[in-house]
């Protein structure tokens, strides 16, 4: 009876050893996958475009070229440069010292250029109904004329060739002319902001881009926008 229960406390002793070695083992595989991940693995950047964002964020200006949108064709609109050049919307003033800034409401779904406390320009847009526009503090980090942007999947997949007055502020997330919809004043996009063409280029022969040291027009998404640098965000991006 002794030789029985020694035998029987002595299994329990090495179950119990047994399964801390398990434990112990899988806590430490999973903390090596954990810092390996962190420290190693870099996670794809967030995109506005799911399929052109992989490729060169350039301009490419396709006349003639066939878009799609919600399994509609649509006719992408000619871009022409030097039409460009002859037609110009200005705003605010030609040669200022005050400090350009664009703010976004997504609340009331409305853009708002200032130079200063001078508010130059204002007008409604249409973000991220598909995909969240993110809010922070960003820059102009690049424009182009036109570009593709392609992305999405199933119903609300699209392929917009001469997407017009692109202005990115964060990876490919940008503000830009819209031509395949006139839903402005609601969300409508996958992240990007949109903009009625004309307002589009007025804005786009306004802002500026990054030069030499010096960024690109600071642009805030905000949650709510009450008055310049009175920008409410919730979750803001740290860019």
């Amino acid at each position: 009876m002794g030789n029985r229960s020694h035998s029987k406390k002595h299994h329990q002793r090495k179950t119990i050893r047994f399964y801390l070695r398990i434990y112990f083992l899988s806590f430490f595989v999973g903390l090596t996958v954990f810092i390996l991940g962190t420290y190693f693995v870099k996670p794809n950047p967030p995109c506005a475009n799911s399929i052109s964002c992989q490729s060169s964020l350039s301009e490419k200006i396709e006349n003639g070229a066939v878009g799609m949108f919600q399994g509609h064709k649509i006719v992408a609109p000619t871009v022409d440069t030097a039409y460009d050049t002859a037609i110009s919307v200005v705003l605010g003033t030609k040669d200022t010292n005050e400090k350009k800034h664009i703010y976004i409401d997504l609340e009331k779904q409305t853009l708002y250029a200032y130079e200063g406390n001078n508010k130059v320009f204002q007008t409604l847009i249409a973000s991220g109904r598909w995909g969240r526009t993110p809010t922070g503090n960003f820059n102009i980090w690049q424009k182009l004329r036109a570009t593709r942007m392609s992305g999405g999947s199933g119903a609300d997949a699209y392929d917009l060739p001469n997407v017009p007055y692109v202005m990115y502020f964060y990876h490919d997330f940008g503000l830009h002319g819209a031509y395949w919809h006139n839903n402005f004043g609601h969300t409508m996009s996958h992240g990007c902001v949109n903009m009625r063409p004309v307002d589009a280029k007025a804005l786009f022969e306004w802002a500026d881009g990054p030069e030499n040291s010096k960024l690109g027009t600071p642009v805030s998404v905000c949650n709510q926008f009450i008055g310049p640098d009175k920008c409410v965000q919730e979750n803001p991006i740290q860019s």
